[in-house]
Protein backbone atom coordinates (compact mmCIF):
# COMPACT_ATOMS: atom_id res chain seq x y z
CA UNK A 1 0.00 0.00 0.00
CA UNK A 2 1.21 3.61 -0.44
CA UNK A 3 1.63 4.31 3.52
CA UNK A 4 0.40 1.93 6.76
CA UNK A 5 0.77 3.32 10.31
CA UNK A 6 -0.15 0.87 12.85
CA UNK A 7 -0.32 1.66 16.94
CA UNK A 8 -2.01 0.49 19.79
CA UNK A 9 -4.83 2.71 21.42
CA UNK A 10 -5.37 3.30 25.40
CA UNK A 11 -7.79 0.61 25.78
CA UNK A 12 -5.41 -2.14 24.33
CA UNK A 13 -7.19 -1.89 20.40
CA UNK A 14 -4.64 -1.47 17.46
CA UNK A 15 -5.49 1.38 15.12
CA UNK A 16 -3.81 0.69 11.23
CA UNK A 17 -3.64 4.07 9.22
CA UNK A 18 -3.72 3.66 5.90
CA UNK A 19 -3.01 6.23 3.02
CA UNK A 20 -4.82 6.10 -0.16
CA UNK A 21 -5.77 8.57 -2.93
CA UNK A 22 -3.92 11.38 -1.08
CA UNK A 23 -5.67 10.82 2.09
CA UNK A 24 -5.58 8.97 5.21
CA UNK A 25 -8.30 6.55 6.80
CA UNK A 26 -8.20 4.59 9.92
CA UNK A 27 -8.73 0.53 10.75
CA UNK A 28 -9.67 -0.51 14.05
CA UNK A 29 -8.19 -4.35 14.71
CA UNK A 30 -10.91 -5.88 16.97
CA UNK A 31 -11.43 -9.60 17.78
CA UNK A 32 -14.76 -10.26 17.09
CA UNK A 33 -17.18 -13.91 16.75
CA UNK A 34 -16.98 -15.20 13.65
CA UNK A 35 -20.69 -16.09 13.65
CA UNK A 36 -21.34 -11.85 13.46
CA UNK A 37 -20.09 -11.65 10.36
CA UNK A 38 -22.15 -10.64 7.14
CA UNK A 39 -21.32 -11.90 3.61
CA UNK A 40 -21.30 -8.97 0.80
CA UNK A 41 -23.82 -9.69 -2.30
CA UNK A 42 -21.13 -7.25 -4.25
CA UNK A 43 -18.29 -9.91 -3.74
CA UNK A 44 -16.25 -9.65 -7.17
CA UNK A 45 -16.07 -13.51 -6.83
CA UNK A 46 -20.13 -14.00 -6.30
CA UNK A 47 -21.40 -10.75 -8.05
CA UNK A 48 -21.45 -11.64 -11.42
CA UNK A 49 -23.90 -14.74 -10.44
CA UNK A 50 -25.83 -12.79 -7.97
CA UNK A 51 -26.79 -10.35 -11.24
CA UNK A 52 -27.42 -13.36 -13.35
CA UNK A 53 -30.22 -14.34 -10.57
CA UNK A 54 -32.17 -11.41 -10.34
CA UNK A 55 -33.43 -11.94 -7.48
CA UNK A 56 -32.17 -10.70 -3.73
CA UNK A 57 -29.75 -13.78 -1.54
CA UNK A 58 -29.20 -13.93 1.63
CA UNK A 59 -26.18 -14.57 3.53
CA UNK A 60 -27.42 -18.59 3.44
CA UNK A 61 -27.14 -18.06 -0.50
CA UNK A 62 -24.05 -16.79 -0.79
CA UNK A 63 -22.13 -18.87 2.12
CA UNK A 64 -23.24 -21.78 -0.33
CA UNK A 65 -21.87 -20.10 -3.64
CA UNK A 66 -18.60 -18.88 -2.46
CA UNK A 67 -18.21 -22.62 -0.45
CA UNK A 68 -18.87 -24.57 -3.76
CA UNK A 69 -15.92 -22.76 -4.85
CA UNK A 70 -13.18 -25.32 -5.18
CA UNK A 71 -10.14 -22.80 -4.14
CA UNK A 72 -12.37 -22.17 -0.74
CA UNK A 73 -12.05 -26.22 0.14
CA UNK A 74 -8.23 -25.58 -0.47
CA UNK A 75 -8.18 -22.32 1.57
CA UNK A 76 -10.62 -24.38 4.51
CA UNK A 77 -7.49 -27.22 4.60
CA UNK A 78 -5.20 -24.19 5.17
CA UNK A 79 -6.63 -22.46 7.69
CA UNK A 80 -7.13 -25.36 9.92
CA UNK A 81 -3.60 -26.34 9.59
CA UNK A 82 -2.57 -23.00 10.46
CA UNK A 83 -5.28 -22.64 13.13
CA UNK A 84 -6.28 -19.85 12.22
CA UNK A 85 -6.24 -16.80 9.49
CA UNK A 86 -3.00 -14.82 8.43
CA UNK A 87 -4.86 -11.75 7.18
CA UNK A 88 -7.12 -9.77 8.79
CA UNK A 89 -10.87 -9.51 7.15
CA UNK A 90 -11.84 -5.93 6.46
CA UNK A 91 -15.60 -5.27 7.39
CA UNK A 92 -17.56 -2.42 7.36
CA UNK A 93 -19.19 -1.34 10.70
CA UNK A 94 -22.61 -3.51 10.76
CA UNK A 95 -19.97 -6.77 9.84
CA UNK A 96 -20.67 -6.71 6.29
CA UNK A 97 -17.04 -8.07 4.84
CA UNK A 98 -15.98 -6.49 1.69
CA UNK A 99 -12.44 -8.16 1.71
CA UNK A 100 -12.12 -11.86 2.73
CA UNK A 101 -15.40 -13.15 2.02
CA UNK A 102 -13.91 -16.44 1.45
CA UNK A 103 -11.84 -17.11 4.52
CA UNK A 104 -15.28 -15.97 6.40
CA UNK A 105 -16.76 -19.03 4.64
CA UNK A 106 -14.24 -21.14 5.45
CA UNK A 107 -13.75 -20.05 9.03
CA UNK A 108 -17.66 -20.86 9.61
CA UNK A 109 -17.04 -23.96 7.76
CA UNK A 110 -14.47 -25.16 10.36
CA UNK A 111 -16.45 -23.55 13.83
CA UNK A 112 -19.18 -26.05 12.21
CA UNK A 113 -17.41 -28.99 12.52
CA UNK A 114 -15.02 -27.76 15.86
CA UNK A 115 -17.56 -25.84 17.69
CA UNK A 116 -15.38 -25.55 20.97
CA UNK A 117 -12.75 -24.57 19.38
CA UNK A 118 -11.98 -20.70 20.05
CA UNK A 119 -9.62 -20.61 16.81
CA UNK A 120 -12.35 -20.85 14.43
CA UNK A 121 -15.19 -19.29 17.00
CA UNK A 122 -13.43 -15.77 16.56
CA UNK A 123 -11.46 -13.59 14.39
CA UNK A 124 -9.40 -10.52 14.29
CA UNK A 125 -10.90 -8.03 12.26
CA UNK A 126 -10.36 -4.44 10.90
CA UNK A 127 -12.83 -2.02 10.74
CA UNK A 128 -13.51 0.73 8.18
CA UNK A 129 -14.40 4.73 9.18
CA UNK A 130 -18.03 4.83 8.80
CA UNK A 131 -17.07 7.20 6.49
CA UNK A 132 -14.97 5.79 3.76
CA UNK A 133 -15.55 6.38 0.54
CA UNK A 134 -16.10 3.85 -2.16
CA UNK A 135 -13.20 5.25 -4.18
CA UNK A 136 -10.99 4.83 -1.07
CA UNK A 137 -12.26 1.27 -0.97
CA UNK A 138 -11.90 0.57 -4.36
CA UNK A 139 -8.05 1.40 -4.35
CA UNK A 140 -7.84 -0.60 -0.88
CA UNK A 141 -9.01 -3.75 -2.70
CA UNK A 142 -6.66 -2.77 -5.97
CA UNK A 143 -3.70 -2.79 -3.73
CA UNK A 144 -4.62 -5.95 -1.77
CA UNK A 145 -5.24 -7.81 -5.08
CA UNK A 146 -3.18 -6.40 -7.90
CA UNK A 147 -0.75 -4.46 -6.67
CA UNK A 148 -0.55 -6.62 -3.23
CA UNK A 149 0.08 -10.24 -2.74
CA UNK A 150 -3.65 -11.42 -2.66
CA UNK A 151 -3.90 -12.15 -6.04
CA UNK A 152 -7.24 -11.91 -7.95
CA UNK A 153 -8.52 -13.96 -10.34
CA UNK A 154 -8.05 -12.32 -13.78
CA UNK A 155 -11.67 -11.16 -14.61
CA UNK A 156 -11.99 -9.58 -11.04
CA UNK A 157 -8.72 -7.87 -11.68
CA UNK A 158 -10.52 -6.62 -15.38
CA UNK A 159 -13.61 -5.23 -13.64
CA UNK A 160 -11.34 -3.66 -10.61
CA UNK A 161 -9.78 -2.06 -13.52
CA UNK A 162 -13.11 -1.07 -15.67
CA UNK A 163 -14.39 0.20 -12.36
CA UNK A 164 -11.56 2.35 -11.64
CA UNK A 165 -11.58 4.10 -15.03
CA UNK A 166 -15.48 3.89 -16.09
CA UNK A 167 -16.73 4.84 -13.18
CA UNK A 168 -14.33 6.85 -10.74
CA UNK A 169 -12.90 8.58 -14.11
CA UNK A 170 -8.76 7.29 -13.38
CA UNK A 171 -6.91 7.77 -16.14
CA UNK A 172 -4.74 5.29 -18.30
CA UNK A 173 -1.76 7.20 -16.75
CA UNK A 174 -2.81 7.14 -13.51
CA UNK A 175 -3.94 3.33 -13.34
CA UNK A 176 -0.50 2.51 -15.07
CA UNK A 177 1.32 4.71 -12.50
CA UNK A 178 -0.72 2.85 -9.75
CA UNK A 179 -1.15 -0.96 -10.68
CA UNK A 180 2.25 -0.62 -12.54
CA UNK A 181 1.00 -1.96 -15.83
CA UNK A 182 1.07 -0.64 -19.15
CA UNK A 183 -1.50 1.26 -20.98
CA UNK A 184 -2.01 -1.35 -23.99
CA UNK A 185 -2.80 -3.78 -20.89
CA UNK A 186 -5.28 -1.82 -19.26
CA UNK A 187 -7.10 -1.02 -22.73
CA UNK A 188 -7.11 -4.85 -23.03
CA UNK A 189 -8.06 -5.65 -19.95
CA UNK A 190 -11.19 -3.14 -20.14
CA UNK A 191 -12.21 -4.37 -23.16
CA UNK A 192 -12.07 -7.79 -22.34
CA UNK A 193 -14.06 -7.41 -19.45
CA UNK A 194 -16.85 -5.34 -21.19
CA UNK A 195 -17.22 -7.80 -24.21
CA UNK A 196 -16.99 -10.92 -21.25
CA UNK A 197 -19.82 -8.98 -19.23
CA UNK A 198 -22.04 -8.57 -23.16
CA UNK A 199 -21.22 -12.56 -23.30
CA UNK A 200 -22.78 -13.78 -19.76
CA UNK A 201 -25.52 -11.06 -20.40
CA UNK A 202 -26.12 -12.73 -23.89
CA UNK A 203 -25.16 -16.61 -23.25
CA UNK A 204 -26.86 -17.00 -19.97
CA UNK A 205 -23.44 -19.33 -19.47
CA UNK A 206 -23.71 -20.47 -15.57
CA UNK A 207 -19.90 -20.37 -16.62
CA UNK A 208 -19.20 -17.55 -18.16
CA UNK A 209 -16.97 -15.80 -15.95
CA UNK A 210 -13.84 -18.58 -16.52
CA UNK A 211 -14.77 -17.65 -20.29
CA UNK A 212 -12.74 -14.12 -19.33
CA UNK A 213 -9.24 -15.25 -20.87
CA UNK A 214 -10.93 -16.33 -24.12
CA UNK A 215 -11.61 -12.43 -24.46
CA UNK A 216 -8.60 -11.30 -22.53
CA UNK A 217 -6.68 -13.46 -25.76
CA UNK A 218 -9.03 -11.72 -28.42
CA UNK A 219 -7.87 -8.66 -26.96
CA UNK A 220 -4.00 -9.36 -27.61
CA UNK A 221 -4.46 -9.56 -31.29
CA UNK A 222 -4.07 -6.48 -32.97
CA UNK A 223 -6.23 -8.43 -36.27
CA UNK A 224 -8.96 -9.16 -33.89
CA UNK A 225 -9.00 -5.71 -32.30
CA UNK A 226 -9.45 -4.13 -35.75
CA UNK A 227 -12.04 -6.24 -36.99
CA UNK A 228 -14.06 -5.34 -34.24
CA UNK A 229 -14.01 -1.95 -34.97
CA UNK A 230 -14.67 -2.47 -38.49
CA UNK A 231 -17.43 -5.38 -38.06
CA UNK A 232 -20.12 -4.64 -35.98
CA UNK A 233 -21.72 -8.30 -36.08
CA UNK A 234 -18.41 -9.85 -35.51
CA UNK A 235 -18.61 -9.86 -31.46
CA UNK A 236 -21.63 -11.64 -31.45
CA UNK A 237 -20.31 -14.36 -34.06
CA UNK A 238 -17.61 -14.83 -31.80
CA UNK A 239 -19.41 -14.85 -28.17
CA UNK A 240 -21.65 -17.60 -30.14
CA UNK A 241 -18.19 -19.17 -30.89
CA UNK A 242 -17.67 -19.31 -27.36
CA UNK A 243 -20.49 -20.63 -26.15
CA UNK A 244 -20.38 -23.70 -28.78
CA UNK A 245 -17.22 -24.11 -27.18
CA UNK A 246 -15.21 -24.36 -30.21
CA UNK A 247 -12.10 -22.83 -28.59
CA UNK A 248 -11.78 -25.58 -26.00
CA UNK A 249 -8.70 -23.58 -24.83
CA UNK A 250 -8.33 -20.11 -24.24
CA UNK A 251 -5.15 -20.22 -26.09
CA UNK A 252 -6.83 -21.59 -29.03
CA UNK A 253 -8.54 -18.05 -29.86
CA UNK A 254 -4.73 -17.36 -31.04
CA UNK A 255 -5.03 -18.95 -33.76
CA UNK A 256 -8.48 -17.54 -35.01
CA UNK A 257 -7.10 -14.44 -37.36
CA UNK A 258 -5.09 -17.09 -39.71
CA UNK A 259 -8.16 -19.23 -39.32
CA UNK A 260 -10.07 -16.51 -41.25
CA UNK A 261 -7.60 -15.87 -43.43
CA UNK A 262 -7.93 -19.27 -44.84
CA UNK A 263 -10.89 -20.24 -46.62
CA UNK A 264 -10.69 -24.33 -45.88
CA UNK A 265 -9.68 -23.58 -42.54
CA UNK A 266 -12.43 -21.83 -41.80
CA UNK A 267 -14.39 -24.07 -43.44
CA UNK A 268 -13.56 -27.02 -40.89
CA UNK A 269 -13.91 -24.63 -37.92
CA UNK A 270 -17.39 -23.72 -38.60
CA UNK A 271 -18.15 -27.52 -39.29
CA UNK A 272 -16.13 -28.64 -35.97
CA UNK A 273 -13.80 -26.90 -34.10
CA UNK A 274 -10.59 -25.05 -34.04
CA UNK A 275 -8.65 -28.13 -33.64
CA UNK A 276 -9.79 -29.33 -36.83
CA UNK A 277 -8.90 -25.95 -38.68
CA UNK A 278 -5.10 -26.11 -37.04
CA UNK A 279 -4.90 -29.13 -38.91
CA UNK A 280 -4.98 -27.67 -42.07
CA UNK A 281 -3.42 -25.09 -40.95
CA UNK A 282 -0.50 -26.82 -40.05
CA UNK A 283 -0.49 -28.70 -43.27
CA UNK A 284 -0.17 -25.07 -45.04
CA UNK A 285 2.51 -23.68 -42.82
CA UNK A 286 4.61 -26.51 -40.31
CA UNK A 287 6.38 -23.40 -38.39
CA UNK A 288 2.79 -23.43 -36.62
CA UNK A 289 3.49 -26.79 -34.36
CA UNK A 290 7.12 -27.05 -35.38
CA UNK A 291 10.03 -24.56 -33.65
CA UNK A 292 12.43 -25.64 -36.16
CA UNK A 293 10.34 -24.44 -38.87
CA UNK A 294 9.14 -21.50 -36.70
CA UNK A 295 13.08 -20.21 -36.16
CA UNK A 296 13.90 -21.04 -39.77
CA UNK A 297 10.78 -17.98 -40.42
CA UNK A 298 12.31 -16.08 -37.81
CA UNK A 299 15.92 -16.22 -39.43
CA UNK A 300 14.59 -15.58 -43.05
CA UNK A 301 13.03 -12.59 -41.74
CA UNK A 302 16.00 -10.91 -39.79
CA UNK A 303 18.17 -11.87 -42.54
CA UNK A 304 15.74 -10.01 -45.33
CA UNK A 305 15.73 -6.99 -43.00
CA UNK A 306 19.30 -7.16 -41.97
CA UNK A 307 20.37 -3.82 -40.89
CA UNK A 308 23.50 -1.86 -43.07
CA UNK A 309 25.60 -1.59 -40.12
CA UNK A 310 25.31 -5.45 -39.46
CA UNK A 311 26.48 -5.90 -43.44
CA UNK A 312 29.50 -3.51 -42.99
CA UNK A 313 30.41 -5.47 -39.60
CA UNK A 314 30.26 -8.77 -41.79
CA UNK A 315 31.80 -7.00 -44.25
CA UNK A 316 35.20 -5.67 -42.12
CA UNK A 317 36.31 -8.93 -41.80
CA UNK A 318 34.01 -9.56 -37.56
CA UNK A 319 35.41 -12.73 -37.72
CA UNK A 320 32.69 -13.88 -34.47
CA UNK A 321 29.93 -12.80 -36.12
CA UNK A 322 31.26 -14.47 -39.76
CA UNK A 323 31.67 -17.62 -37.66
CA UNK A 324 27.71 -17.57 -37.08
CA UNK A 325 26.55 -17.64 -40.61
CA UNK A 326 29.12 -20.18 -41.36
CA UNK A 327 27.88 -22.37 -38.61
CA UNK A 328 24.17 -21.83 -40.72
CA UNK A 329 25.94 -22.28 -44.10
CA UNK A 330 27.72 -25.70 -42.59
CA UNK A 331 24.14 -26.54 -40.98
CA UNK A 332 22.43 -26.24 -44.30
CA UNK A 333 24.99 -28.35 -46.22
CA UNK A 334 24.22 -31.12 -44.02
CA UNK A 335 20.59 -31.26 -44.27
CA UNK A 336 21.37 -30.96 -47.63
CA UNK A 337 23.52 -33.79 -47.85
CA UNK A 338 20.92 -35.83 -46.39
CA UNK A 339 17.92 -34.81 -47.73
CA UNK A 340 19.21 -34.16 -51.21
CA UNK A 341 17.55 -30.81 -51.18
CA UNK A 342 19.35 -28.44 -53.20
CA UNK A 343 19.88 -24.80 -52.36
Amino acid sequence: MDGVLERLTTNGMATITVRLGNQDFSLERKLVPVNSLKLDATNQRVSYVVRKKAVAVTDHDLHKLIWDMDPVHDLYQSIFQNGGLIEDPIVRRDGTVVEGNCRTVALRELHKKYPQDKRFSQVYVRYLPEDVTEEQLTLLLGELHIAGKIEWRAYEQAEYVWKMHKIFGKTYDYLASHLRWSRSKLAQKIAAYEETKSYIEESGDPNGINRFSHFEEFMKKKELREKRETDSGFMKQFRKWVFENKFPDAKDVRDLPEILGTPDAMKKFEKNDVRGAKEILQEANPSLVSNLYYYLDEAVRELKNIALVELEDLKSGNKVKEDKFRSLYSALMAVSRHTEIKF
